[in-house]
């Protein structure tokens, strides 16, 4: 069997690029479609051939190691072991109740190993060709196949394993049904499910141009398999064919099945996104459900951030005994902005996404499991030479910083740290942990710039980085090839005098109340250090153990998603210096993302002017940086910042400096003997929002303060609409329990 027996039966057919000395003779040094390589590259177009044309092309032997089919009026089911297509093929038979192999009149078994089985269609049928159910099954409804008796780079050749050309029959009416293309597909838009119109993603897709960037490419690739849940390879494929480098159907689904193997956070948004750049009006619409007052950020579930930051806090959760839900999304929001972090910036303003995070929780309650698995996560990527457990001095973290240029502070126990600086100014003493402190504060800052040392950080490093090469020395003096590693730390030992380049520095400690709540003072808050912090609290210090508790490894899904959201191909992981030698990405932000962000900085403004009569207006100016960077974490999966993404962050914001004003309002009341104050705002800081407790219970926590004035003050914020209380039962009659209104 060979060409002619399509030609005969109305098949169109093409020449293949020519294989030679085992390469593919397209000009690619790293084909990877070799004997499926079209020779044409408008392939597409391919004519009815004449006798006389295909004369020619057999006299100049275009046609000796293989041709194509044209899919034309016809479904071809693409049968591919590798990629689970046997499993597939017989749940696909179960399914539908049919033998395809035995229905089909003619079956190719393609030099893989898979199968080609022919049909033909109702030509006005529009059909789809992937089904997220059935993996390593193509249903070929455009495009091309090889044809029988091709080459195979496996040395093998298409061969026919049943019937020809001419006994093809109609598909089958299930599956004809079953690979119905929807009108609409639904998908997910800034949290909100909207009804996608195919003919409006054609209509985004023929906006942006197809000859863009490889990374832009895949992510258009990524937002249509999500938009249509799998079933819109075609759709990708035209758009991609449009284009001069058009890689073959065969490399898009390759791309296409990872899609739908990995976690993939890439949504319909960011084909909108790319749309719009490029002059797109999109004609969706829907009711979003979020109003806006000033001050009064839109109501979101902050125990559930967006995307795969969510995935992520949810996998945390699931390692700890104990629910620990808003500790998990403080280490989920940590680790993907470490993990991000040395690759991207926001496109317009250049923040990072480093975070300085405090995590607040009772004694024996499960932090322990919290921060143990995000070192697990840390160490999925190889980040954890650079993931550090304790702050001991200035010197250290200059030298953690010369070892990787990122430096990730995972502490226990913070609290400790931060009584002993209070401390220190107060009766002093310690001074070195002054300059611990402003250090850290400087290498946050300066991630995108140089951070400068001081004379004993920088003799220390030097000092540190001499005794280095001396000993590589050595081991050059003895035969061994250490020359790169002499020149790469000489190079770190010239640089001293201009800083530390792009320094990566971020820190999530965890603490108890007790503990921590005494540092965070107006002092705390004036010079910074509390304002650039995010705070984490546990209010419910007896959480109930979780029945049939049993931790669940990381999936290989997201170890996927977390390495390629560490390497992209630029972040070495793999040498002794974890870095990112090249200038950090952007990720874009949407339009109407960016529009909120303009009207969250004039609120954020007010607020700090508001907060100006308690002296605390320091917290709220931190408070926009605060947010850009949850944004940023929350788009760099997806690589695009969402008005979802910066919804979620503000609200997150928004409780973040309340309680943070509140407390150290708290504290200034007490250390100005204003009783009253700082009793309502003990209370409000151990009122919670999801977890009620009783008036014994409060009166307990606030011991320093009578029973009556307690329960007198709890009457009062609930005349002030600041708490809510209802009557429970207890042992003699019944009480209040209270919580956040």
């Amino acid at each position: 069997m060979n060409y002619i027996d399509y030609i005969d039966e109305g098949f169109r057919i093409m020449a293949l690029q020519p294989v030679k000395n085992g390469k593919c003779q397209c000009g690619k040094d790293d084909c990877e479609n070799q004997y499926k390589h079209p020779r044409a590259s408008n392939w597409q177009h391919t004519p009815h051939w004449s006798d006389e044309q295909i004369e020619n092309m057999e006299r100049y032997g275009q046609l000796d190691q293989g041709f194509g089919v044209l899919v034309d009026d016809h479904i071809i089911i693409d049968v591919d072991p590798r990629n689970g297509g046997n499993e597939s093929y017989s749940k696909l038979c179960k399914d539908t109740g049919i033998d395809y192999e035995k229905e089909s009149g003619f079956v190719v078994e393609t030099g893989g190993g898979g199968l080609h089985i022919y049909f033909k269609r109702p030509h006005e049928s529009a059909l789809v060709s992937h089904l997220h159910d059935y993996p390593g099954l193509d249903f070929k409804c455009s495009g091309f196949v090889v044809g029988a008796g091709s080459m195979h780079k496996s040395g093998l050749t298409y061969e026919p394993k049943k019937g020809s050309p001419e006994k093809v029959g109609p598909a089958p009416e299930a599956l004809l049904t079953l690979l119905k293309k929807a009108d609409t597909y639904r998908a997910n838009y800034n949290g909100a499910m909207i009804d996608v119109a195919e003919s409006e993603i054609i209509e985004m897709l023929t906006t942006v141009d197809s000859g863009a960037d490889y990374d832009t490419w895949i992510k258009i690739g990524m937002a249509v398999h999500h938009a249509t849940s799998g079933s819109g390879f075609d759709l990708w494929d035209r758009w991609s064919a449009t284009a001069e480098e058009y890689p073959g159907p065969d490399t898009l689904q390759r791309h296409w099945h990872s899609f739908g193997k990995t976690l993939n956070p890439v949504t319909v948004g960011t084909l909108i996104h790319f749309a719009e750049e490029a002059g797109y009006q999109q004609p969706v619409t829907f009711d979003s459900g979020l109003t806006y007052e000033l001050n009064e950020p839109p109501i979101v579930d902050l125990l559930r951030p967006p995307g795969f930051v969510g995935e992520i806090t949810q996998w945390i959760n699931s390692q700890c005994r104990f629910p620990r839900e808003r500790l998990a999304v403080a280490a989920a929001l940590s680790a993907i902005s470490n993990i991000g972090g040395l690759l991207y910036e926001d496109e317009e303003t250049g923040a990072t996404s480093n975070q300085f995070i405090f995590c607040v929780a009772g004694s024996a309650t499960g932090k322990e499991a919290v921060q143990q698995a995000q070192a697990d996560i840390h160490r999925a990527v190889g980040f954890a030479p650079a993931t550090h457990g304790a702050i001991k001095s200035e010197q250290e973290i200059v030298r953690n910083l010369m070892r990787h240029q990122p430096a990730f502070y995972l502490v226990d126990e913070i609290g400790f740290f931060l009584e002993k600086i209070n401390n220190a100014r107060q009766y002093g003493g310690a001074s070195y942990l002054e300059g611990v402190l402003a250090l850290l504060m400087s290498a946050y800052s300066k991630a995108n710039s140089h951070m400068l040392l001081t004379g004993d950080a920088r003799d220390e490093a030097g000092k540190e980085l001499q005794r280095q090469i001396a000993k590589l020395q050595k081991d050059v003096d003895q035969g061994e090839n250490r020359g790169e590693e002499i020149k790469t730390l000489t190079a770190r030992l010239a640089s001293l005098d201009s800083g530390l380049e792009r320094p990566f520095l971020s820190l999530i400690g965890y603490t108890t109340p007790v503990s921590f709540n005494k540092a965070v003072n107006g002092e705390q808050a004036d010079n910074g250090w509390v304002g650039r912090a995010l705070i984490f609290q546990e209010k419910d210090t007896n959480p109930k153990m979780k029945k049939g508790f049993k931790r669940k490894p990381l999936s290989e899904a997201m170890k996927n998603t977390l390495m390629a959201i560490c390497t992209d191909g630029s972040v070495d992981v793999m040498s002794d210096r974890i870095e990112n030698p090249r200038p950090r990405k952007t990720i874009p932000m949407a339009k109407d993302a960016r529009d909120r962000c303009a009207e969250i900085s004039d609120e954020l403004w007010e607020y700090s002017e508001k907060s100006k009569e308690t002296s605390l207006e320091a917290i709220p100016r931190r408070g926009y940086e605060l947010m850009l960077k949850v944004v940023l974490t929350l788009g760099i999966p997806g690589g695009i910042q969402t008005l979802e993404h910066v919804e979620w962050a503000y609200a997150l914001v928004m409780k973040d400096l309340y309680e943070k004003i509140n407390l150290a309002a708290q504290n200034m009341a007490s250390a100005e003997r204003r009783p009253g104050e700082e009793l309502s705002r003990r209370l409000l800081g151990l009122l919670d929002s999801k977890h009620a407790e009783t008036t014994g219970v409060l009166v307990n926590r606030c011991r320093k303060f009578k029973k009556d004035d307690v329960i007198k003050t709890l009457e009062k914020l609930e005349e002030e609409k600041l708490a809510v209380s209802s009557e429970v039962k207890a042992r003699n009659g019944t009480t209040k329990k209270w919580m956040l209104a």
